[in-house]
């Protein structure tokens, strides 16, 4: 009798030390998927390329906890060996009765398949079992989704300033709907450049790259590095995605060179003149590029419309090589009615968004009309003038003809002489 009671006590004792030994398992009290609580049986509707935010509540129920560790993974992505669906907190304590709240972040890839997997929760400690729980996720598409894949530069890494920078952009198609006139867009926003092109269709689950893109780097611009930015445009326009990449610039800055570049002469005749009610007056501008690229220019008047009629000639748009210098004319005629008096009215020449000058011009109507004697004596002089310049030009025409007569007469009788 005495043995048994020492040998069923020998067993109590053993058994109380290996329950002792064995860490008793934290309790999971809650499970929140992007901020709502995962009840069992529920099945998750999420997007391809989203990103899930889990909260898992655990507590110490049965003593104090070392070494808890949580974990979340998605299984069965055909890339899990390159770029794994998972995530894990930091290792943590827990006294008796305490409870805790820890936060997980799964990244689910663009191109996992559109099917049912199970988001798994462990939670566990050094020894003994572990809790998993299964959480059912149904990844969908959605109709409208375009990723960017990648972007090309060509050169890459670096271009040297005033030379060409070509980009090619590699869209995919993630969604459940083909796209059509996708709208490609690339720009450096610091110098100002950008480039766009149309992708005529990208069907569902396929990838099409763009036209070269084509940017020119301007002349002396800073060598550092630039950020360019990438959009896409779809759906009608109402989506767009986008990304950013930099692009090294080197070369000089070309400090002297700068100052030579925005350099522009413009001169004004006579900025009073008289006329007449009906007649015309012609004021002369001279624009001269002194810059060392060429420009273009645009020539506009303001305040002549209630009073008189305005023409610029040869044209309004003036376009100047480097060095090159151009007369434009602007001819006011005023009107049969305009008031007699002095009539003030701006000049101004621009190119591209600033105004270079503005120049206050004037006309003094005098409220005489042309009379029909004076139009007709103008007329004369004009004629007679005409009339003497040609005369002036039938004389020198004559002239050298007789001159060349002159001089091939010795000639064809020398050669008549060898002939016979």
């Amino acid at each position: 009798m005495k043995n048994t009671i020492s040998v069923l006590l020998a067993i109590f004792l053993v058994s109380f030390l290996a329950i002792g030994m064995v860490s008793a398992l934290p309790t999971v009290k809650q499970v929140k998927i992007d901020g709502d609580v995962f009840e069992t049986g529920d099945s998750l509707e999420v997007e391809r390329g989203a990103e899930i935010d889990i909260r898992v509540k655990v507590a110490a129920e049965s003593g104090n906890e070392e070494d808890i560790e949580i974990t979340a993974e998605v299984l069965g992505y055909e890339y899990n060996d390159h770029e794994p669906i998972f995530d894990r907190v930091h290792t943590f304590d827990l006294d008796n009765g305490d409870t805790s709240y820890k936060d997980l972040t799964l990244n689910l890839p663009d191109k996992m398949d559109r099917d049912y997997y199970d988001l798994r929760v462990t939670v566990g400690t050094r020894t003994g079992s572990a809790f998993e729980g299964l959480y059912r996720l149904h990844l969908k598409g959605v109709k409208h989704s375009l990723i960017i894949r990648d972007v090309v530069f060509n050169p890459e890494p670096s271009v040297e300033s005033g030379r060409a920078l070509l980009t090619t952009v590699r869209v995919k198609n993630i969604g459940e709907k083909d796209e059509e006139s996708v709208k490609v867009k690339v720009t450096i926003p610091e110098l100002g450049l950008s480039a766009s092109d149309y992708i005529d269709e990208i069907e569902e689950g396929e990838s099409e790259t763009s036209e070269e893109l084509y940017m020119r780097i301007p002349e002396c611009v800073e060598a550092k590095d630039y950020k360019v930015k990438i959009t896409v445009e779809y759906d009608e326009g109402y989506e767009t995605v986008s990304t950013e990449k930099m692009i090294t610039v080197t070369g000089d800055v070309c400090a002297a060179e700068e100052p030579v570049e925005k350099k522009t002469v413009i001169t004004v005749g006579p900025e009073t003149q008289d006329v007449a009610q009906g007649a015309s007056v012609i004021y002369p501008l001279t624009i001269t590029n002194a810059g060392n690229t060429a420009r273009t220019y645009v020539v506009s008047i303001d305040g002549t419309e209630t009073w008189s009629t305005v023409e610029v000639t040869p044209s309004n748009l003036v376009v100047l090589n480097a060095g090159e210098s151009k007369a434009v004319y602007i001819s006011l005629t005023a009107d049969d009615d305009a008031t007699a008096g002095e009539h003030m009215f701006v000049l101004s020449v621009k190119s591209g968004d600033k105004t270079l000058k503005q120049v206050t011009l004037k006309a003094d109507v005098t409220g005489e009309k042309p009379s029909g004697m004076l139009s007709l004596k103008r007329g004369l002089e004009i004629g007679v003038i005409i009339l003497v310049v040609l005369l002036v030009i039938l004389g020198l025409i004559i002239g050298f003809n007789k001159l060349r007569e002159r001089e091939e007469e010795p000639e064809e009788s020398e050669k008549g002489e060898t002939y016979y």
